[in-house]
């Protein structure tokens, strides 16, 4: 009896650490354009927007969030409200009125920074400056973090592309890629946010679906909503917001219609996506 018994305590415990071993680890990325602080949108201005943008994060809680147009105040106001996270990222140029981020901020408990930077979208992407027939200046932030649940190091990367350029967004595409891959070591998960500037269909994904997986397409559950609607303005919403991820598995997209007290969080929507790592 105290044989079959011991024989099956240890069944038991191998399942036990079978399981563990087989368990997947999940992962929250959230791309949300939070709209530069503008005096011409009135009502919808950043003053009246900022608290409902904290609900927002803290309510969704993504582990890695990617935003854009944020300049140097609201990513202060953001980092100063969201004690949860750290963040990294640097300014496209060095003009006081313009110097929009695109920061990685991310849960401070869960991921240890390993390594982050910044490359600029252009002939020259190691310094200042605005490539091809951009109207701004374009950038890249990237982090390599260390996964304290899994254990193992993942890459995010987060991105504006040009609105009025498109061979700049052509050529982004293209770069985006080959530092993904260089980055990356082709081994790590990979997570791309950003606001791209341009719709699903559009040629200039070619690079990045070569390498990447769009999010918006391959999870197992998602939606087809638009998000750009400029505070409800546009008639129809513009998809040109998107998450492209690899050596992941995409579980479910979402575009976080959500208002959160106001009338439009930001002229877009958030889109997030939870994934499972390997």
């Amino acid at each position: 009896m105290k044989k079959t018994f011991a024989l099956v305590l240890a069944a038991a415990s191998l399942c036990l650490a079978c399981t563990r071993q087989g368990s997947q680890q999940e992962m929250n990325i959230m791309s949300f354009n939070l709209r530069l602080d503008t005096p011409v949108d009135g009502d919808n201005r950043w003053d009246n927007r900022k608290a409902a943008c904290i609900a927002l994060i803290t309510d969704r809680h993504p582990d890695v969030l990617g935003i854009q147009e944020g300049l140097p105040h609201q990513v202060q106001f953001l980092a100063d409200n969201l004690p949860g996270y750290a963040w990294v990222g640097t300014g496209r140029d060095s003009l006081s009125t313009g110097n929009e981020y695109s920061a990685l901020f991310y849960d401070r408990a869960r991921f240890e920074p390993v390594a982050s930077g910044t490359f600029w979208l252009s002939e020259t992407p190691d310094s200042m400056s605005r490539g091809w027939d951009a109207a701004l200046n374009r950038i890249v932030t990237w982090a390599r973090l260390h996964d304290r649940q899994s254990g193992h190091d993942v890459l995010a990367m987060n991105t504006h592309f040009d609105h009025i350029g498109q061979v700049a967004r052509r050529e982004s595409a293209r770069l985006v890629a080959d530092r993904a891959r260089q980055l990356s070591g082709d081994t790590l998960p990979v997570f791309l946010t950003g606001d791209f500037n341009a719709e699903p269909s559009d040629p200039l994904f070619a690079p990045l679906n070569a390498y990447f997986l769009p999010a918006r397409t391959e999870a197992a559950t998602t939606d087809s909503l638009g998000t750009y609607q400029g505070y409800g303005r546009e008639q129809d919403t513009q998809i040109i917001d998107h998450i492209f991820y690899r050596n992941a598995r995409a579980l479910a997209f979402k575009t976080v219609t959500d208002h959160y007290g106001v009338p439009y969080v930001s002229d877009h929507y958030p889109v997030e996506v939870r994934f499972e790592l390997p």
